[in-house]
């Protein structure tokens, strides 16, 4: 069989009517998602820009400064626009910047509406400037409609929008301050910066800053505005000190006011001026209210020292360091610096109310300080022993009763102040007081001395001479200590002789006196040589038993001795020779010598 065969085979097996097969395909919704978000998304441009929209406008800026196509166009912080296209002009002498805008701005849209450019960074409201990127700033002016605008390179000065008052704050340079920042009081914010300008004719910057009606009576005479934005740390001779608002004020950088609460005087008109202080501590140091100003004079340097340091009486802080000055004197060719304080009598516990005048105050508070002067009160310095700079102003008592006394003829009164202080100052100056001490002293001149002195020792030790004096104060020695001993031996027969011849002596002169009267004046030479001769002797007789009963005394000069002993005996020999001699001459006295 052949293949044919097997073929025809199949086909004759086939039916005569073959049937066909139908499959019905299932239908899917998800194929009409993307043609409905496509309409969705026309419909939305159309809505969105057809009746909400204000449409889109052009604005000339000389530098983009950073603006990406699609940056937020803001008015007070609210979304009313965003850029959609950053050209070059023809010119290339700028850019151009189109932005679609709500409808809500349709009105703003004049020839007097002002766009700028706000870039993020710390100058331009703190770290939350940084956050919410680069952005076109609006403000609303009047004119005619218009499309094309004219950018400015500098924020203006806002409008206030609601009741209240605006106050103009005079400062070197605007820092972190921008349009919109906080303004704080007691922690609350009651207000916001309209802007900033610059004084051509003052060379100052002025912030012009609103506050609302509610707190807008709480500014007056005596308040101070501030920097309280940011974290301020400072190193100094205090301390590390840390400042700010917490987290908040990190991100906004806002401007506080302080106002005392007695003494501040009447609310202050609208655009009045104030001066912007960097820190909290120099607005209290410059706020008047209950506190009292005094100035004093430091002799030495005053590092470290700035407006706000504190003022301390026993460690306890009773006010603020309010100005330092550098003062050149003329007359005598030198520098002074005088640095005014700040007290405040609350924290001496005086009573101050609001019937409480100034003059009141100012009497008491003088009486209080002429008295502590008075006992020694001085204004010092007080420094840290690690960190250099002054860390405080000092009122002690440190100083003798009675040397010093409160200048109240001045304004404002002069304290006495001394130098060197505490701490680290204290120790230096005592340091260099030593230090000049040490370098009066002739150091040269006594280390030449002393090399003289030692040249000229050894020459007199070198000296052969030295040596032979030495022996011969030995051999001295050695013979002075044998006559010692010959005179311990025959001291005692000598004091028994002199003693017998002395009272043999004075019994002669007892029996002449008594015999004759008669013949005092003829026998009175004779009795005086025998006085004479017992007093020789008892005075040799009594340095004898010096000699001997003093062994400290031994290098006695035994010759003197010796020859008074002798001449002592040679006059007692001589008179009992001439007695025997002439026995009559008791009676009739002693011839002339031929």
């Amino acid at each position: 069989m052949s293949e044919y065969d097997h073929h025809g085979e199949e086909r004759r097996q086939q039916p005569e009517h073959p049937e066909a097969k139908v499959q019905v395909a299932k239908w899917s919704p998800w194929i009409w998602v993307i043609p409905a978000l496509a309409i969705f998304f026309v419909g939305y441009l159309i809505v969105r820009y057809g009746f909400f929209g204000g449409g889109d406008i052009t604005v000339r800026f000389a530098e983009a400064h950073g603006l990406d196509r699609y940056s937020p166009v803001r008015y007070r912080g609210a979304k009313v626009g965003t850029v959609q296209k950053i050209t070059i002009d023809e010119e290339m002498g700028g850019v151009v910047v189109r932005m679609s805008m709500d409808a809500s701005m349709n009105d703003a849209l004049r020839k007097g509406t002002r766009f700028w450019i706000v870039e993020p960074g710390l100058e331009g409201g703190g770290i939350g400037s940084i956050l919410s990127g680069t952005y076109v700033g609006i403000a609303p002016g009047e004119g005619e409609d218009t499309r094309e605008f004219i950018g400015q390179e500098y924020a203006p000065v806002l409008s206030p929008i609601e009741a209240g008052k605006t106050f103009i704050l005079e400062g070197r340079g605007v820092g972190s301050i921008a349009v919109g920042t906080p303004v704080h009081f007691q922690g609350m914010r009651v207000g916001s910066v309209l802007g900033s300008e610059y004084d051509t004719k003052r060379g100052l910057t002025l912030v012009h800053v609103f506050v609302v009606q509610r707190f807008a009576n709480d500014v007056k005479q005596s308040t101070r505005f501030y920097r309280a934005g940011g974290l301020n740390i400072s190193l100094g001779g205090g301390g590390v000190n840390f400042g700010g608002g917490g987290l908040a004020s990190i991100l906004t950088a806002p401007i506080a006011f302080y106002t005392p609460e007695v003494l501040a005087g009447a609310p202050v008109a609208e655009k009045t001026r104030f001066e912007l202080y960097e820190s909290e501590s120099a607005a209290i140091a410059a706020a008047d209210g209950p506190h009292l100003t005094y100035l004093a004079y430091f002799a030495g340097p005053v590092g470290g020292l700035t407006p706000g340091t504190p003022v301390k009486m026993r460690g306890v802080e009773v006010g603020h360091v309010r100005e330092v000055r550098l003062r050149y004197i003329p007359q005598s060719a030198s520098l002074e610096t005088p640095v005014t304080i700040e007290i405040d009598p609350r924290k001496l516990e005086f009573q101050v109310t609001e019937v409480t005048t100034r003059a009141d105050l100012r009497g008491m508070m003088n009486d209080a300080l002429a008295r502590l002067v008075q006992k020694g009160m001085r204004a010092s310095l007080a420094t840290s022993l690690v960190l250099p700079g002054a860390s405080a102003v000092n009122l002690d008592i440190v100083a003798r009763p009675g040397t010093g006394q409160l200048i109240v003829t001045h304004e404002p009164p002069i304290i006495p102040s001394v130098s060197g202080g505490s701490g680290l100052e204290g120790a230096l100056g005592a340091v260099n007081d030593i230090a000049a001490r040490i370098r009066n002293i002739p150091i040269e001149e006594i280390a030449g001395n002393l090399r003289s002195a030692s040249q000229r020792m050894n020459a007199l030790v070198s000296d052969p001479i030295l040596d032979q004096s030495l022996q011969r104060l030995n051999r001295s020695l050695a013979d002075v200590e044998q006559i010692t001993a010959k005179t311990r031996a025959n001291v005692d027969p000598i004091i028994s002789n002199v003693r017998s011849a002395s009272e043999s002596a004075a019994s002669a002169a007892r029996t002449i006196d008594a015999t004759a009267q008669k013949a005092s004046e003829s026998v009175e030479p004779i009795v005086t040589s025998l006085r004479n001769a017992a007093a020789s002797a008892e005075t040799a007789a009594g340095r004898a038993q010096q000699l001997m009963g003093s062994s400290a005394r031994q290098n006695y000069d035994l010759g003197a001795l010796i020859k008074e002993l002798t001449r002592a005996a040679e006059a007692v020999r001589a008179l009992a020779s001439y007695l025997e001699e002439n026995p009559d001459a008791l009676l009739k006295g002693r011839g002339k010598a031929k």
